[in-house]
């Protein structure tokens, strides 16, 4: 029997191959295997997903918060979602009281109570409306310890025909007292006292 040599080319060419798919997968195999071992997909981290899977739904949702048998803030939302460490809240509408008499109503499109502490967090097309002005802003916190409200990106502040801009604003929940950075202002006479 001859050899033919186009026979043992072919088998050449296939058992080179049959190597060369052999190392393709053996290194495919050896980088799924590495990424498993080494890659970080945040699911080793239980306590993470934990906080974002809804505990609880309801709808047509009222709370309030009372420190030594007085009334801190009274909050009522379309809808809250049961967090793990916050209560997500659908159209809030919060009351802050100060000394037992309220001081401002807030609202805002959707905002989250804090449980350990006890604030309010309030985000898109903020208002409030106090006895001495409103402030208009994207998002708002009631810091409860601290009995203030900041707002850490652009506000603004309304008093008659007075206008207030600035950002990282500080205030008392009355917006009698606060402070803002990088502010400009509009003000009319009528509606400041010469002092102040």
């Amino acid at each position: 029997m001859s050899l033919n040599p186009s026979r043992f080319l072919i088998i050449t060419h296939l058992t080179e191959s049959i190597r060369w798919t052999r190392g393709i997968l053996t290194a495919l195999i050896t980088t799924l295997i590495l990424c498993g071992l080494g890659c970080d997909t945040g699911q080793g981290d239980d306590s993470q997903i934990a906080a974002e899977i809804p505990q609880q739904t309801l709808h047509g949702f009222s709370t309030s918060h009372s420190e030594a048998g007085v009334v801190k803030w009274v909050l009522v939302g379309s809808e809250a979602t049961f967090l793990n460490k916050a209560i997500a809240v659908k159209e809030p509408i919060v009351e802050i009281f100060e000394d037992g008499e309220s001081k401002i109503t807030l609202t805002g499109i959707r905002g989250e109570i804090i449980k350990h502490s006890n604030d309010i967090h309030l985000f898109d097309q903020v208002v409030g409306e106090s006895k001495d002005g409103r402030i208009l802003t994207d998002e708002l916190h009631w810091r409860n310890q601290a009995g203030k409200l900041y707002a850490p990106n652009q506000s603004k502040i309304l008093r008659g025909d007075s206008t207030v801009t600035g950002g990282e604003l500080e205030a008392s929940p009355s917006l009698e007292k606060l402070t803002m950075k990088n502010t400009r202002f509009r003000i009319n006479p009528k509606d400041e006292e010469i002092n102040e």
